[in-house]
């Protein structure tokens, strides 16, 4: 009561700056002084999951930062419909920033539907490109150690975040 109070008299309020947007900033720039890709995998599941709809949010944010800095962003995903609102929601962020031209739709691909199909075309995605972070935000089942150990054998920096409590 006393913060809202506070608030509405116009008083100065202090926000903690969470870690992990630190964290995401930090692995972005990273990226772009070594001139390498970020892989941002949105979850297995489609667009009516509510980690699908949060993993979408913080796409944006990620695709901001990196149509600023230039910095390549490939989004491979599990469903077409998740694969165009993935589109979406990149060609806003880089339009936002001014960077309209940056946007390329061939970094946002539908995969497959199949779990462990969709893994192994992120893989490779992963051993090809060699992308120095990978973002894996959204749902993830059995995949989520077999993209984190690809993930760390290419030496890419990675930031997950799931509400599945077994991952």
């Amino acid at each position: 009561v006393i913060y809202i109070n506070l608030a509405h008299k116009g008083g100065k309020l202090f926000i903690r700056r969470i870690p992990a947007l630190t964290a995401i900033d930090e692995a972005i720039g990273r990226a772009t002084e070594m001139g390498k890709a970020v892989l941002y995998v949105p979850g297995i599941m489609d667009i009516d999951d509510p980690q699908t709809i949060a993993s979408m949010s913080i796409l944006g944010r990620v695709a901001e930062k990196t149509a600023k800095y230039g910095t390549l962003l490939y989004v491979p995903t599990c469903h077409a419909m998740a694969m165009s609102m993935a589109k979406q929601v990149v060609k806003e962020s880089a339009t936002k920033v001014g960077r309209p031209d940056w946007f390329n739709t061939d970094n946002i691909r539908y995969l497959t539907d199949d779990q462990f199909g969709y893994v192994s075309a992120v893989d490779g995605i992963m051993v090809r490109e060699r992308p120095a972070t990978n973002f894996y935000l959204g749902t993830f089942y059995a995949e989520s150690l077999i993209l984190a150990e690809t993930g760390h054998s290419t030496g890419a920096i990675q930031i997950a975040g799931t509400a599945m409590p077994d991952q």
